[in-house]
């Protein structure tokens, strides 16, 4: 499309925007947000009104014919609303996740119409649901093996739908489904990985879905059969689409656009992002290709694969365009990991007076072959060289890519042949990534202030084996040489204020680049608490806890049901603070607990105790210790082959908090000790279980470390009849503790009292 008109506008919400919007005849555009709101603008960025829900919203609406809006929600309601006013005709409360044997009951897939006006609406607890869009009733259910994220492709002469469904074991059942109307299974085929993305029924009578193993494949759809598959070197996260000549268009995360031919999957034309790519493509009908990128550019392709440009909408370093776009009648809306809706005229960058916006591409230089090494921010850009300054105790990422003829291949870095040369020379530990596409260089002591260069040499392997995205064999297919120079900040004259708390907000961890795929509105919405317990001279411990937003609104608090509960190793270097979490970290990704091994943040504080307002981490876990989907994640190619460690990398918000209350006083406190457990009973407590989070922090004596204890799953609490708490124990059972013991009673992130045990 190139017609004149519409106009650039950003609209913000309170919270990122992950699900595609909806546009009207008229010009209104719907859509849901992290923030708990379902909203509808005018065409010119004006809200028409909103709908709030009790949850996130990452799912698409569905706009029908009759002037209705359906969405989902997080809290498991099916709503449908008067598309011009807003109002709420009726809704659907899914099943509970303990009837289904599901883990939630959100609805994240999008809702889909059916000729004959069925809506079929996929549930995290399982169940497909077919319902009457007249009264909101369910006509049947379909049951899943896992989670649904996936939008049902209907064949709207017979009535079929085709559907992915997150299962990631191939022992649990299949991920790729065709139902009949009456709800009847046609057939179901597997993959290694989840299916999150929704099937395109193709001209050619085939349905094309991409999975998290790295493959797009026509399937016949009578039966299943597959007719072709399209290898990409990354999991695919965005569904595909159809140019007006049936060419498929397939984004992937490995960060290219892959144009293929209907009838066997070869590669007509590809183009290289760069950068991840989890938008699907919207096409217009002159065969322009819109996209959104992980970089906060959206990208517009012509039918031949060439750049038309491309348009960086958003400057915030979560920047991630994971929205797909939707096309209206003059402009292309996306939304953005920002929380803002974006409308952008499909000429805007080609217009002669809009040529000088600075944000405009519409050309840039195609990399060179070879290997190189790029540094990654915290949030996961690839950055054209390293920043001017960095932080002396943040983590160096670097990330490989290989070219040939243009185009990057498959390629891996052979870790036992890489080699780091730091000047001035450093105390540092180094580590590649389970699926070899990055190498992490950690201090182990601050970088000294001033002038840092990074060398890096080894050699990189192509050619390897796949099944899915796990890699093995393989041999040299070059080296990689990269020297990298930046500027250890100075110190600003801050320090770690020990009196106050701090929040860590919006958790984002981009590498692997499965990780966002799998849980970054959930990251985005994590919450936790900060304290300094002990400090002295360089050392002292912190103490993290889970929060939460309360529900009439305002700043997080303390979320007295968490399981978040880790005490943190600290290490002092003028403005900067180190913390590593002895006894790790657990992190709930989609249905299954991430139980993190290792955890590292790194912070820097501003004079007067504020902090600089990002902290970046690093943690690993070992793949064979995550209960039932380790195997999974090593499947998956993200565990490292020799050790069996998976690495991420990643960031979050941290904020100063001065509006949270002194906890109320705990009485008197005895601690005892069994050969199980540690126990604080408590007398004369006023703190209140329902308002606040206690739980025991054991630290040797000597070494003034925590110790590695189960904090959060392992914890009980008691309670007197007036609700106040009676006693806290944490469980000690085979773990070998020291020969003195250091206790305190934590009430949210302050020690309220103390004692030794032997």
């Amino acid at each position: 499309m190139s017609s004149e008109g519409g106009t650039q506008w950003k609209f913000p919400t309170g919270r990122g925007i992950f699900s595609s919007p909806i546009v009207a005849a008229d010009g209104t555009i719907y859509f849901g947000s992290a923030d708990q709101t379902f909203y509808a603008l005018n065409a010119d960025g004006t809200p028409r009104w909103t709908i709030p829900t009790g949850e996130i919203i990452d799912s698409a609406g569905l706009l029908d014919d009759r002037g209705r809006v359906y969405f989902g929600s997080g809290d498991g309601i099916l709503r449908a609303a008067d598309a011009q006013s807003g109002q709420i005709v009726w809704t659907m409360q899914a099943d509970s996740p303990q009837s289904t044997g599901g883990f939630i009951n959100w609805f994240e897939g999008n809702v889909a119409l059916s000729a004959d006006g069925t809506l079929y609406v996929p549930n995290d607890n399982f169940l497909v649901y077919a319902v009457d869009r007249d009264a909101g009733s369910v006509d049947w259910t379909y049951k899943m093996p896992d989670q649904t994220w996936s939008l049902p492709a209907v064949d709207t002469q017979a009535g079929s739908l085709y559907i992915g469904n997150n299962n990631l074991l191939p022992i649990l059942g299949k991920n790729t489904f065709a139902i009949e109307p009456d709800g009847s299974t046609n057939w179901s085929m597997v993959s290694l990985g989840t299916v999150a993305a929704s099937p395109l029924f193709a001209g050619a009578g085939e349905v094309v879905v991409g999975g998290f193993d790295g493959y797009a494949r026509a399937y016949a759809t009578a039966d299943g059969t597959v007719l072709w598959e399209l290898a990409t070197r990354d999991h695919i996260y965005a569904s595909p689409a159809e140019l007006p000549d049936g060419t498929i268009v397939q984004p992937s995360a490995d960060g290219t656009v892959y144009a293929v031919s209907p009838a066997d999957g070869t590669v007509r034309w590809s183009f290289d992002a760069g950068t991840p790519l989890r938008s699907s493509p919207a096409v217009d009908a002159d065969g322009h290709v819109y996209v959104g990128g992980g970089d906060g550019n959206l990208y517009v392709l012509n039918p031949d694969g060439s750049l038309r440009f491309a348009m960086q909408l958003i400057d915030d370093v979560r920047n991630d365009l994971n929205s797909s776009p939707a096309l209206g009648q003059s402009a292309v809306y996306i939304g953005g990991e920002s929380g803002e809706m974006f409308s952008v005229p499909y000429d805007w960058c080609l217009r002669p007076e809009d040529v000088g916006d600075a944000r405009c591409i519409t050309s840039r230089p195609t990399p060179p072959d070879g290997a190189s090494l790029a540094w990654v921010s915290a949030f996961g850009d690839t950055l054209p060289a390293a920043p001017a300054s960095v932080p002396g105790n943040a983590p160096i990422t670097l990330l490989l890519a290989v070219r040939a003829g243009g185009t990057q291949e498959l390629a891996v870095l052979d870790s036992t042949s890489l080699k780091v040369t730091l000047d001035p020379p450093a105390m540092t530990t180094v580590d590649v990534s389970g699926d070899g596409k990055f190498v992490t260089i950690t201090p182990t002591v601050a970088f000294a202030p001033g002038p840092l260069s990074i060398e890096v040499q080894g050699s990189y392997l192509t050619g390897m084996q796949r099944a899915g995205l796990r890699l093995s064999g393989g041999q040299v297919g070059g080296s990689v040489n990269a020297k990298i120079t930046t500027t250890v900040a100075a110190p600003s004259g801050g320090a770690l204020d020990p009196t106050a708390t701090y929040e860590l907000s919006r958790l984002s961890i981009p590498l692997p680049t499965v990780m966002p795929s799998y849980n970054q509105i959930g990251f985005d919405s994590l919450h936790y608490l900060l304290g300094t317990v002990q400090s002295q001279g360089t050392h002292g411990i912190a103490w993290m806890i889970g929060a939460k937003l309360p529900a009439g609104g305002g700043p997080s608090v303390v979320d007295p049901a968490t399981q978040a509960i880790f005490p943190m190793a600290v290490d002092l270097a003028s403005d900067l603070a180190t913390m590593n979490a002895a006894s790790g970290l657990q992190v709930q990704i989609m249905s299954f607990t991430l139980p993190f091994q290792s955890f590292r943040l790194s912070l820097g504080f501003l004079p007067g105790g504020d902090a600089v307002g990002t902290a970046q981490l690093t943690g690993s876990a070992v793949c064979g210790g995550i209960p039932f989907y380790g195997p999974f994640l090593e499947q998956l190619g993200l565990c490292n082959p020799q050790t069996d460690v998976i690495r991420v990398l990643g960031a979050a918000n941290v904020a100063r908090r001065t509006d949270l209350a002194t906890p109320p006083a705990a009485g008197t406190v005895t601690f005892t000790s069994t050969p199980d457990a540690i126990t604080a009973t408590v007398t004369g407590s006023s703190v209140l279980t329902a308002q606040h989070l206690a739980a025991i922090l054991v630290v040797d004596a000597g070494s003034g470390l925590p110790v590695t204890l189960d904090y959060g799953t392992g914890t009980t609490r008691t309670t007197n009849a007036d609700g106040t708490l009676a006693t806290v124990t944490v469980p000690t059972k085979g773990v070998t503790l020291p020969a003195q013991m250091q206790v305190e009673l934590m009430v949210d992130t302050t020690a309220v009292a103390r004692g030794t045990l032997p």
